[in-house]
């Protein structure tokens, strides 16, 4: 009995379509884990998979047409002596920093950006306001739980901090990683996340708007 190329490509796309299917369903963080629950501001946020409606990238993370310069491959460091972290790091970093109080999420991208979602719990520090000759830059730090004037700043109560941006092709987060060093921030209290919102959409992780 001869098969046609037809029906094995008609019997492969159901496998294949009930694959995925089952997939969609155990969408866990880990086996056995389906969310990561922390805190923020006194409020409790959840991250999970497959949240974000009908599964499909936006368009800003699904196109690979980028030229360089501009939109270039980043290296895994922002800077020496900053830890990169991957998902599993950034939920640990929510866990243990952002829920007790001593850590921040920090979105580096402009605020037109950060509207349209983001990291759930993340605050909007644009890397454009990280610069030297911004008039606000030393309230900015007092913020973020610095002390006393610039050139003279007490960092030791300040925030630890986790930035992003865009993902692996926005130069966003390394600069402001860089300008915060810049400023004095010390640099066991950074860490960059190089996956950005580019690997939290193609994991399916909940955004926030």
């Amino acid at each position: 009995m001869s098969i046609s190329g037809t029906s094995v490509r008609a019997a492969l796309a159901a496998i294949l379509s009930f694959a995925i299917n089952v997939q969609t369903v155990d969408a866990d963080i880990l086996p056995g884990q389906p969310s990561v629950e922390f805190e923020f501001g006194g409020q409790g946020f959840s991250i999970q998979r497959g949240q974000n409606g009908d599964n499909a990238l936006p368009r800003a993370y699904s196109n690979t047409a980028r030229k360089c310069p501009d939109y270039c491959i980043e290296p895994s460091d922002a800077a020496p002596g900053v830890a990169t972290l991957t998902e599993l790091e950034v939920f640990s970093f929510m866990q243990n920093s952002v829920s007790t109080g001593t850590g921040l999420l920090i979105d580096t991208r402009l605020p037109s950006e950060f509207e349209k979602g983001t990291i759930p719990g993340a605050i909007s520090v644009p890397a454009a306001t990280l610069v030297a000759n911004n008039p606000y830059r030393e309230d900015l730090l007092l913020a973020l739980g610095a002390s006393g004037s610039l050139g003279q700043m007490d960092f030791s109560g300040a925030f630890d901090l986790m930035v992003f941006d865009d993902g692996p092709w926005s130069p966003t987060a390394r600069q402001a990683v860089h300008l915060l060093l810049d400023a004095g921030y010390p640099t066991e209290k950074i860490s960059y996340y190089r996956g950005g919102l580019q690997l939290w959409h193609i994991f399916g992780l909940t955004v926030s708007k």
